[in-house]
C-alpha cells in the first residue's frame, strides 16, 4: 500500500482500528498525528513515509539503551529459538527478580506484572489488603497509567488549579466510564506540601490504605521532590499504619540503577518499575517489604495477583539482558555525563540565539519550556510557558528529523555524533522559528 503521508495512513488505519491508532496517547503532542513506524535502530527510527528521526521520545521514555539493542535482541531470539511458551516461570524469572531484589532499595520481594498500569493497580490492591482500608492519597497532577482509581487528575493539564495548597484538590478531567463513585476512594493533594499531606491524614485517620506519588515527575516535565518532603511521607506513612508508594514506571532506572529512590536516599514500602528496566519489551514490577508483598499469599484472604503472561519470557530475557548492560561499572558515570553536556549545549544554543527557554533535566529524561527563563519549578509555574511557540517550535523540529512527543529522553544510543547533529538541526529549528 503506498501512502503517502501519516494522516493518509491514519485514514486508512481508521477504516480498522479506532482512531487508526493503538493508544489514544500516541496522537502527537504537537502536531496531533500519530507516528507509524517501520524501522527503530539505535537512537533514530524511520516512519512508515521512509523519513527517518532521531528520537527524543524513545517510547514515553522506555529505551534507555536505544532501540534493537543488540544485548537485547539476541536474548529475545534465544526464547524464540528454544520455543517460546507462557504461563511457566524458569530460571531466568528466579534471577532476574534476585538482582532486582539486590539492585532496588525497597525489593525484599517482588513480583512480575506486563505494565505500569498493572502495576499500579497491583500496589493499590496490595495497600488495601495490607491495611483494611479504602482510601488512597495520591498527588494532583500525577500520571499512574491508565486505570480507573488514578485517571483523574492525572497530568499537570488536569490540576485543580484553583487550589490554593490548603485544602484537597477537586476531581479534574475523569474520563467517561470511570465511576463517580471512585472519587470517594481517592484523595488527591498538592505535591510538596507538607500541611495538607499532614491534614488530610489526620483528617481521615484510619481510613488511609496508601499514598502513592511518583518521586521525579518526568510525564509533566522533570518536577522535583525533595528529601525532606520524601522522609516526611514516610514518616507520616509509618505513624499512621500507611503503605508508602513510589511510581517509578518512568522514573526508574533515568538516574541510575537504584531509580529514583536510591537518587533521593528515601525507601518506600511498595515501588512500581517497568519500561526501562526491559529496554521497551513488556515487563512491569511490584517490589516491596516482604511483609506486605506476602499478603499475595495469605492462606485465609490473599491479595490475588495473576496473569497468564506475567513475568513472560520475552520480558524476563530483555530484562535481565538490560540489566547486564546498565549493571556496568562505569555504565551510568559515562552515560549521564554524555547527556549534561548535551543540556549545557543546548541551553547555551538557546541564550546564544536569543530565544527564552528553560532547560530542565535529570538523568536521561529532560524537557524544553519555551517562552521563559525562569525555572518551572511547579505545575502554576506552565502559565508562563508560551504554548503556541512551543507547538511551532517543535513541529518545526519533527519537520527537521528531530521526533519529539511527551517524555523527552536520551538513551545509551545517541551518542556524541548523534548529539551533535541534533543541535545543528535544533539551531535550525531556533533560528527558523524567530523569523
Amino acid at each position: 500500500m503506498n501512502l503517502g503521508t501519516l494522516r493518509e495512513i491514519q485514514e486508512e488505519a481508521a477504516n480498522y482500528i479506532t482512531g487508526g491508532m493503538s493508544s489514544s496517547f500516541r496522537a502527537n503532542f504537537f502536531t496531533g498525528l500519530p507516528m507509524y513506524a517501520t524501522k527503530a535502530k539505535g537512537p533514530r527510527f524511520t516512519d512508515c513515509t521512509g523519513k527517518e528521526f532521531i528520537d527524543f521520545f524513545m517510547c514515553h521514555g522506555a529505551v534507555i539503551l536505544g532501540h534493537d539493542r543488540y544485548e537485547v535482541q539476541s536474548a529475545l531470539h534465544k526464547v524464540i529459538d528454544k520455543g517460546y511458551y507462557a504461563g511457566f516461570d524458569d530460571w531466568p524469572t528466579v534471577k532476574l527478580a534476585q538482582r532486582i531484589c539486590e539492585s532496588i532499595p525497597a525489593a525484599e520481594r517482588i513480583r512480575f506484572v506486563n505494565s505500569g498500569t498493572e502495576g499500579t493497580l497491583l500496589a493499590l490492591r496490595l495497600a488495601r489488603g495490607y491495611t483494611n482500608r479504602n482510601l488512597i492519597i495520591r498527588m494532583d497532577g500525577h500520571y499512574h497509567g491508565c486505570q480507573d482509581y488514578l485517571f483523574a487528575n492525572n497530568l499537570a493539564s488536569k490540576i485543580d488549579v484553583s487550589n490554593d495548597g490548603k485544602r484537597r484538590s477537586k476531581t479534574i478531567g475523569r474520563t467517561s466510564g470511570v465511576p463517580e463513585a471512585v472519587d470517594s476512594l481517592v484523595a488527591t493533594i498538592p505535591w510538596n506540601n507538607f500541611e495538607i499531606l499532614e491534614k488530610v491524614l489526620h483528617e481521615e485517620e484510619g481510613k488511609v490504605a496508601g499514598i502513592i506519588m511518583n518521586v521525579i515527575d518526568y510525564n509533566n516535565g522533570v518536577f522535583l521532590t525533595t528529601p525532606e518532603y520524601l522522609h516526611f511521607a514516610k514518616e507520616q506513612a509509618k505513624n499512621y499504619g500507611i503503605v508508602l508508594i513510589f511510581d517509578e514506571v518512568l522514573s526508574g532506572f533515568k538516574t541510575g540503577v537504584s531509580c529514583g529512590q536510591g537518587y533521593y536516599g528515601v525507601i518506600p514500602d511498595l515501588c512500581v518499575i517497568g519500561k526501562a528496566l526491559s529496554n521497551n519489551v513488556p515487563l512491569g514490577v511490584v517490589a516491596g517489604k516482604k511483609k506486605i508483598m506476602d499478603r499475595i499469599m495469605d492462606p485465609v484472604d490473599p491479595v490475588v495477583s495473576g496473569g497468564t503472561f506475567s513475568g513472560n519470557q520475552l520480558g524476563i530475557a530483555a530484562g535481565n539482558a538490560s540489566l547486564d548492560i546498565l549493571m556496568q561499572e562505569h555504565f551510568y558515570k559515562n552515560f549521564l555525563t554524555r547527556t549534561d553536556k548535551f543540556y549545557e549545549s543546548l541551553k547555551t544554543l538557546f541564550d546564544e540565539r536569543g530565544l527564552p527557554a528553560v532547560v530542565q533535566h535529570l538523568g536521561a529524561g529532560f524537557h524544553i519550556f519555551l517562552g521563559t527563563t525562569e525555572p518551572i519549578n511547579n505545575y502554576k509555574d506552565l502559565n508562563r510557558v508560551d504554548r503556541e511557540l512551543t507547538r511551532q517550535f517543535f513541529t518545526i523540529c519533527i519537520e527537521n528529523g528531530l521526533y519529539f512527543h511527551t517524555d523527552f529522553t536520551l538513551s545509551a544510543a545517541h551518542d556524541e555524533s548523534t548529539l551533535n547533529e541534533a543541535l545543528e538541526r535544533l539551531d535550525r529549528a531556533i533560528i527558523k522559528v524567530k523569523n
